[in-house]
């Protein structure tokens, strides 16, 4: 990631613990998780806007980094369908990730068992 910070909402930040925790993965692994299924579930345009709360988590730059955030950064850009200067990219990034840990919440408060969820995420 490039230097520009990105905070991560309140709302968010609560969501990826309880991720974090269901899962019992580490805050980096559940983060990648959470931007890959925002991928996955996205039509292409940014629609959501995810602020608010006091509490946000800054995402620290190396979290994605070197081959991963190149892979990343093409299957957005892909997503996207036009080319990103790195401040659209890192837009395009947060939002994903946000979408894809309520796209997780969503799904876990919808299972019934740890390995269904572990499962569905797949």
């Amino acid at each position: 990631m490039s230097n520009r910070r990105m905070s991560l909402s309140e709302e968010g930040k609560i969501i990826l613990e309880q991720i974090m925790g269901s899962l019992e993965v580490e805050r980096p692994l559940a983060v990648k998780i959470s931007l890959a299924k925002g991928i996955s579930c996205s039509d292409g345009e940014i629609i959501d806007e995810f602020v608010g709360g006091k509490n946000k988590w800054t995402i620290p730059d190396n979290i994605i980094k070197d081959k991963e955030f190149l892979l990343f950064k093409h299957l957005i850009i892909n997503e996207a369908k036009k080319s990103l200067d790195d401040e659209s990219l890192h837009k395009y990034m947060l939002s994903f990730i946000e979408k894809g840990l309520r796209v997780l919440k969503n799904e876990l408060d919808e299972k019934t068992s740890i390995e269904d969820f572990r499962i569905t995420i797949l």
